[in-house]
């Protein structure tokens, strides 16, 4: 019996001292710590954290540390920006001392900058790297270009609408002709726009200025985007799949309805003394016919991999937009191959060979019109259908002896008019290289673009306006090859002498291009037995005709490059390229630019000391760019073969030729020069970049075409010259702070700002200005400043318009009532004319701002991306629109017209069919064109690790809200409108706003 009481208290014993033990483990330790740069000194902010737990903490101001209740055999993931992640395991330690390096690939992060790539840090141009992964969240439907608004000195308007595409411009205007920059993909000069993959691209890079981009010489005067797409990586395959939609809604008029616009008219038709119209019996909200809810999809899946010899990424891509309004779609298909081998012959030879080819299909049904515009010129009274318009087509619009309007009914234009355009095209480059001794490279590069483009234009018979002419139905086919072939050759040489690190490259450029179209038209059409039109032209019946044109343009050019970097303290690089252009006569085909840049890393230095400036970077540059925006034809006279005449004695018709345009053989390069000074700086332990940047760019002989009288034979376009100087200075600014407070937060913030001033320094051939309607661009000033007649608010009394004379006493506007617009006699001569049209403005932004800012909390990210322009003036045309009553359209709601009832309205008196109080160049509608917009707010969450298993490396969804806030006091649909029209660039004439957009994605990757 005791026996088994001793025994009993044994196993019990036992028991407790091993719950004991596990209790004790359970418990685990206390860690104290220090973690310190390769300098000793103390790091603040970092993070350790327990491996694969949620326990962590930050360093204090003394880089110590303490963890509390640790396993004793638990391994520390000690983190920071700017330094490398170390692991640590305690081993049972309970005090650790952790010296970080500094990141390596942070300090060695390459850009490429045309025929080469280099460290970031050894930079002396001016290049803005933009992430891809900015736009993870969202579709991009337009060009490249469209993404990267939140870049300094990047100025980027988008089109709304399917199938357009949006405006780039580099550090402000330098020609008067095509401003967009020089795209560059995988080392070929080619389009990147809507039907190129943007899902595909690994980096992109712009070269703003001369020093960065003068090895592209006369193709670079806007800028140069460089694009680097992806590339197989050595390992097993990965699949990564993504899926995205987004729905789409357009902003809108506060319009009338039915009966407030009755109202409105009927006042206006009173005040001209007239009876109300007879008022058609629709009650049509034109916005809610005509707008509609879009939805984007963009489905992506690409295969990646390789081993030491080979690496392969494939991708496909279907994108489709079926736009926000009535009348347009577009769609997408792509396909891309990039692969490369690679073998060594020895330790000093290295075999490349590989290709980078990508084939795109992109359809787009086109508007016929502008239903931004139709909505507010369609009347509420006139209905979609009329059934009086049976024989007409059957649609409803204006009627002279009813509601009068020349508005457009979008739904008979669209049914009328069909329009649509395609192409296919198969763009890339095939390259080999060849290394030797691992410092001379020679890479020959072929690069291609060829595509096949269709058009197609079906008119139908019937009417959409009032008062519209007959037209028979007609039938176009359109049908164009283009053929680009870019041969390069290459010699790169890198070789590091002891301090001494000297890069540089010699190559030559032969770019040959071909287009072609053919085109005809007849009339018409034939229709089958259930109303549907033919759509090839050999069902069409009269007056046939075609076309036929080809454009033909060569470039040959040489060029080099020279990097030296001193103990990486100084810094100097040299290029040149010489240029000869097939666009020019021979007498003027050749043009130099050459560019010269250096830099100083003061930080280097051996008196430089610091504890809060980690990296300290000068740089200044100065170059020549060249630009050829004319036609590939515009230094050749051009002849017509249109001239017939009978000649003999039978009297036969012989056709003969003439010239019909002039051409100048004068004609030579712009030249556009920039000077650019700078600085880079990383602060605070690397989580502070900074990089600020003044630039003076002036642009000599831009072409622009001079009118000249008829008379001298001139018929076929205005001829260009070298006639004006343009300058553009201004100062770029980007701050972005990373960070993390502890192991399970981090956030980044990134803001930039670009100050921009443009002016007019000469015009050539005695011409004193260029004048728009609306604008002037005088020498000395910008392009397209505001110069308007300025309005002095409403004459209240008939003894107001009395006593508005001019310094004679002359009565200025004396057929005014109570209740019109008061204006301002600029010139005093007492009538109110053009000349009384003064400066109001500017139509260019004086300052752009981008904003990026990112959160990570556990598994969850934040990404918001923010833009805006300050400092102009924009002309709401859709408002000018609403408050003209001479013709009728739709009205604002917001309209308080004067009346003697109400003598302290905000707007003039309407009157029907006059036009005294709503000429078009007044400054009534010029409003303040600032903003800030809210262009994306996404929400992600990564599955956790553990629930992937092994199958999955990679699982995410998200939400992302596109531009559903702006703050402006603009009032028309959209502050950031795209008019493409230099001279008065912030006229809205009523064009296509961005629309607001939900996007729900995810991601997979196995």
């Amino acid at each position: 019996m005791k026996k088994q009481i001793f025994n009993l208290s044994k196993g019990v014993l036992s028991v407790l001292l091993w719950t004991l033990s596990l209790c004790l483990y359970a418990q685990g330790i206390t860690v104290r710590g220090v973690v310190t740069d390769t300098q000793g000194e103390p790091l603040v902010g970092v993070t350790v954290q327990v491996e694969g737990t949620s326990t962590g903490t930050v360093t204090d101001m003394d880089g110590n540390f303490v963890l509390q209740n640790v396993p004793s055999n638990a391994t520390l993931e000690v983190s920071y920006v700017g330094m490398t992640t170390q692991v640590v395991s305690l081993n049972g330690r309970t005090s650790v001392r952790i010296t970080l390096d500094e990141d390596a690939e942070l300090l060695e992060e390459v850009v490429v900058i045309g025929y080469q790539t280099i460290r970031k840090a050894d930079l002396t141009g001016s290049v803005s790297v933009f992430n891809p992964d900015e736009m993870k969240n969202t579709i991009v439907t337009g060009t490249v270009g469209d993404a990267l608004g939140t870049l300094p000195g990047v100025t980027v308007r988008t089109a709304g609408a399917p199938g357009r595409e949006g405006k780039v411009e580099i550090r402000g205007t330098g020609t008067f002709g095509n401003s967009t920059p020089l795209y560059v993909v995988d080392g070929v000069v080619s389009g990147a726009n809507r039907d190129f993959n943007f899902n595909d691209i690994e980096s992109i890079q712009v070269l703003k200025d001369a020093s960065a981009a003068a090895i592209y010489g006369s193709r670079a005067g806007n800028g140069v985007i460089i694009i680097t797409t992806k590339q197989g990586k050595e390992g097993k395959m990965k699949i990564d799949v993504s899926s995205r939609a987004t729905m789409q809604w357009l902003p809108r008029y506060n319009l009338t309805n039915r009966d407030q616009w009755i109202e409105l008219n009927d006042l206006a038709f009173a005040n001209a003394g007239r009876q109300p119209a007879n008022h058609f019996d629709g009650n049509t909200d034109w916005q809610e016919e005509v707008f509609k809810t879009g939805i984007v999809q963009d489905h992506n899946i690409s295969f990646s991999g390789g081993n030491s010899g080979s690496r392969y990424f494939i991708s496909g891509n279907y994108q489709h937009n079926s736009g926000t309004t009535i009348g347009t779609q577009s769609e997408r298909f792509t396909l891309r191959s990039n692969t490369s081998a690679t073998r060594d012959f020895g330790d000093n030879v290295t075999f490349r060979i590989g290709e980078n080819i990508t084939l795109s299909h992109f359809a787009v049904d086109e508007l016929n019109t502008n239903p931004i515009v139709d909505v507010y010129r369609m009347l509420p009274t006139i209905p979609v259908y009329d059934e009086n318009n049976a024989a007409r087509g059957g649609y409803g619009y204006g009627d002279g002896s009813r509601d009068v309007t020349f508005g457009t009914n979008p739904f008979a234009k669209e049914d009328f008019e069909d329009t649509k355009n395609s192409n296919l095209r198969v763009r890339g480059n095939l390259f080999t290289e060849l290394e030797l001794l691992k410092a001379l490279k020679y890479r020959f590069n072929l690069g291609f673009d060829f595509s096949n483009d269709r058009h197609s234009y079906l008119r139908k018979e019937g009417y959409w306006t009032y008062n519209q002419p007959y037209d028979p139905s007609s039938l176009n086919k359109n049908q164009a090859q283009y053929q680009g072939l870019v041969f390069d050759n290459t010699l790169e040489y890198n070789k590091k002498i002891g301090k001494h690190d000297i890069s540089a490259v010699l190559g030559t450029s032969y770019f040959t291009s071909t287009y072609e179209q053919i085109w005809g038209t007849k009339n018409d059409v034939l229709m089958t037995s259930d109303g549907r039109y033919f759509d090839t032209l050999d069902a069409a019946l009269s007056n046939p005709k075609t076309g036929n044109y080809r454009d033909l343009q060569k470039l040959f050019s040489v060029f080099g490059r020279v990097n030296y970097n001193y103990d990486e303290r100084y810094l100097l690089s040299f290029t040149m390229r010489r240029d000869e252009s097939s666009k020019f006569s021979p007498d003027n085909r050749v043009g130099y630019f050459p560019s010269v840049s250096a830099g100083w890393r003061i930080s280097n230095e051996d008196f430089f000391e610091s504890s809060w400036i980690d990296d300290l970077k000068i740089r200044a540059n100065y170059g020549v760019l060249g630009n050829s925006n004319i036609g590939v034809w515009d230094w050749v006279s051009f002849i017509t073969t249109f001239p017939q005449a009978v000649f003999g004695t039978g009297q036969n018709v012989h056709t003969g030729m003439t010239q019909i345009r002039l051409a100048n053989n004068d004609l030579k390069w712009e030249r556009l020069t920039q000077l650019n000074v700078g600085f880079d700086a990383m602060l605070l332990n690397n989580r502070l970049n900074l990089a600020v940047d003044y630039f003076l760019k002036e642009t000599k002989d831009v072409l622009a075409p001079m009118q000249i009288l008829m008379v001298t034979g001139n018929n076929g376009g205005n001829p260009y010259v070298n006639a004006v100087t343009l300058q553009n200075t201004g100062v770029e600014l980007s701050a972005t702070w990373r960070d993390r407070i502890n192991s399970d937060f981090g956030y980044s913030i990134n803001v930039n700002g670009s100050f921009l001033k443009n002016k007019i320094t000469e015009i050539a051939y005695n011409l004193k200005q260029f004048t728009q309607w609306d604008t002037k661009s005088l020498p000395g000033e910008p392009i397209g400043e505001w110069y308007l007649i300025k309005t002095d608010g409403l004459f209240r009394t008939q003894e107001e318009v009395y006593v508005h004379t001019n310094s004679e006493g002359k009565i200025i506007q004396p057929d005014a009532k109570p209740g019109d617009v008061k204006y301002i006699d600029y010139n005093d001569d007492g009538i109110i004319t053009d000349d009384d049209r003064q400066h109001c403005g500017s139509t260019i932004p004086k300052f752009e701002l981008g904003m990026n800012l990112g959160f990570e909390y556990k598994n969850f990210d934040l990404q918001i991306q923010m833009g805006g322009a300050f400092g102009h003036k924009s002309f709401n045309g859709p408002r000018s629109a609403f408050d003209r009553f001479d013709d009728n359209s739709n009205y604002r709601v917001s309209y308080d017209p004067w009346t003697p009832e109400n003598p302290n309205a905000k707007d003039p008196r309407p009157i029907y069919a006059d036009s005294r109080n709503v000429r078009g160049n007044q400054d009534r509608w010029l409003e303040n064109g600032s903003y800030l917009k809210v262009k994306q707010m996404a929400l992600g969450y990564n599955l956790p690790k553990s629930m992937l298993g092994s199958t999955f490396s990679n699982i995410r969804v998200y939400v992302n809200a596109q531009n559903l806030i702006t703050f402006t006091s603009y009032t028309g649909l959209d502050p950031e409108f795209l008019n493409t029209n230099i001279w008065d660039r912030s006229y809205d004439g009523g064009y296509f706003p961005n629309p607001y957009g939900v996007t729900f994605g995810a991601q997979i990757s196995f």
